[in-house]
């Protein structure tokens, strides 16, 4: 494992974190707690120092992937970067409905930390992250408020730095929140960015390298498209988000991801199309980390079998480029 700068924290990461959705249960089919605890601890083992969760990470409601964090990094907690969120919720209805919900007022940034300390037995998180406002909502985040209330949580030492999430695309949102990049109020961003959803690439990441924010790179296996595990047919467990989806765009999503398998030992180590996605992300210079997520040990070591590879050189990730420029700026959320 290799490891880099954090921004301008003075931390280091390593460059493969682990993310933690599949954890929570209401993503990518059925999880076995024990099994997760397991593989955080497996993360560790392979120089892993980066977690990511968030309360809404989870089935019936909020906080069961907080809970096996805080129960995985019992008596470890030290040798972790741990990073959290607030704004999104799960909940139940009297009907036993599913329920959704954004608030990013001060008054849930308060409460959502102090909720996510105790399920993840810690007094501080490392990053606080703004989880994606959704950005079609009319005033549903303020910037102003947001990052204040969080100042305040820093200035008492319950959160060490500042993040946001993007939702989507970065640029639902930077406009408003390219002010706060450049007076360094925000320490950290996350945003998705694949070779299939290079969209930062020319949006946000020139603005990373101006302020030496630092930059955690999610979703880069393209919600799976990149991991060479399926077809249009399947298998998808039940649960799964591609069990209903239309099998002419999971098709033609999987074409596009099949393109980028001459990236197969174009760097030593690197000898399959998910290493080569997760390698190609942390290839970029801004980028901080990746963190896949895993729900197991098996698939764990499957996202980190590259982690010692040398990045990927400058002609091979320009021939890259010219790949995603030919597609405009593809919607892999589409």
């Amino acid at each position: 494992m290799k490891y880099r700068q954090f921004g301008n924290t003075g931390k280091k990461v390593s460059e493969y974190g682990l993310g933690t959705w599949a954890m929570g249960g209401n993503a990518y089919g059925k999880v076995d707690d024990e099994e997760s605890i397991r593989t955080i601890h497996r993360a560790q083992d392979l120089g892993i120092n980066f977690l990511d969760t968030a309360p809404s990470y989870s089935y019936k409601e909020d906080g069961h992937s907080e809970m096996i964090c805080g129960k995985a990094l019992k008596g470890r907690r030290d040798q972790w970067m741990l990073s959290s969120k607030y704004g999104r919720s799960v909940s139940q209805d009297k009907n036993g409905q599913t329920v959704y919900g954004e608030d990013f007022s001060t008054e849930r940034a308060i409460t959502s930390v102090e909720q996510s300390l105790k399920r993840l037995q810690t007094d501080h998180l490392d990053v606080y992250f703004v989880h994606t406002p959704s950005f079609d909502i009319p005033g549903i985040f303020n910037p102003e408020e947001a990052f204040a209330a969080m100042t305040k949580l820093k200035e008492q030492g319950k959160i060490k730095y500042i993040g946001f999430s993007f939702h989507l695309h970065s640029a639902t949102w930077l406009e408003q929140i390219e002010p706060f990049l450049r007076s360094n109020v925000i320490d950290v961003v996350q945003v998705g960015i694949s070779l299939l959803l290079p969209e930062p690439l020319d949006v946000l990441l020139p603005i990373i390298k101006e302020t030496g924010t630092a930059f955690v790179a999610r979703e880069s296996l393209a919600n799976g498209y990149l991991t060479d595990s399926f077809t249009e047919e399947g298998p998808f467990p039940k649960g799964h988000p591609f069990e209903k989806a239309d099998k002419e765009k999971i098709r033609e999503k999987l074409a596009k991801a099949n393109k980028f398998k001459f990236l197969i030992d174009r760097a030593e180590g690197v000898a399959s199309l998910p290493e080569a996605a997760l390698h190609w992300t942390v290839s970029l210079p801004e980028v901080s980390l990746v963190i896949p997520g895993a729900k197991t040990i098996g698939e764990l070591e499957q996202c980190v079998n590259a982690a010692d590879a040398e990045a990927f050189d400058e002609s091979t990730m320009q021939e890259v480029r010219g790949i995603q420029k030919a597609w405009g700026d593809w919607n892999i959320y589409g």
